[in-house]
């Protein structure tokens, strides 16, 4: 007897809050990135707005280890056989259905938070031009895997009339209710928000204008916005002792 398929929920609000600030800062640092010259005044909201990715990141990673059942990474299904094994029924019949994270989607998830930190490295300004070059390629490799990405749900979609990008909105996908999670976690997605907006007005608020710096909020760490006319374009990076 097959069993009885609903609407079921999946995603927490933590989850969803985090997957849509990730998506809005990081689609945006990488368009301004590759779309505006660095010395227009635009550009260093490019960098701002990679530090808040960075920051969303880690606490995407916190709920890797600790969050609901479909945020933890144990249940990103990336075993090689499995992920062969999708991709190739993706193209030539439809595939299995995931209540969580399916292969594809979960390989688009691990090469964005292992982009991400290496964009940051590389554009903080250490390494001088070869860095830079790096820092490009990475952010057009970045941009390859987003696109990938949303034509794989743009794929899905079409193949299994299911318009499973909704589910990071309303939080519900159709499965058997023995694979729902048991709470939206609304108190846990409102300390994330408000934790989450604090840190990044401090951040907003420790931009110096005339210097081209920012501090980051707890960390007494400060990062310059801007390239030195000298020194090859490496970056000024110290530690704020006011």
């Amino acid at each position: 007897m097959s069993a009885t398929l609903t609407k079921i929920l999946v995603w927490d609000i933590p989850a969803r809050l985090l997957h849509w600030a990730f998506a809005a800062s990081l689609g945006a640092a990488l368009a301004i990135g590759l779309l505006v010259e660095k010395e227009h005044a635009l550009f260093q909201l490019h960098m701002l707005l990679g530090i808040i990715a960075i920051f969303l990141l880690a606490v995407r990673l916190v709920l890797g280890l600790v969050g609901s059942r479909y945020s933890r990474f144990a249940s990103f299904p990336l075993q090689p056989r499995e992920l062969s094994r999708y991709l190739i029924s993706a193209i030539v019949s439809k595939t299995k259905l995931y209540a969580g994270n399916n292969p594809g989607s979960a390989m688009a998830a691990v090469l964005m938070f292992l982009l991400v930190p290496a964009l940051f490295i590389s554009g903080i300004g250490y390494g001088g031009e070869s860095m830079e070059e790096l820092h490009e390629a990475l952010a057009w490799a970045l941009l390859a895997v987003i696109v990938m990405h949303l034509m794989g749900l743009a794929w899905h979609t079409l193949r299994h009339r299911e318009n499973i990008s909704l589910a990071m909105v309303a939080g519900k996908k159709t499965g058997p209710p023995e694979n729902a999670i048991g709470s939206a976690h609304a108190l846990w997605g409102m300390i994330i928000l408000i934790v989450s907006s604090l840190w990044i007005a401090a951040l907003f608020a420790g931009y110096n204008v005339q210097r081209n710096t920012v501090k980051l909020p707890g960390l007494g760490v400060s990062l310059s916005l801007g390239e030195k006319e000298s020194g090859g374009g490496k970056q000024k990076h110290d530690r704020d002792h006011d």
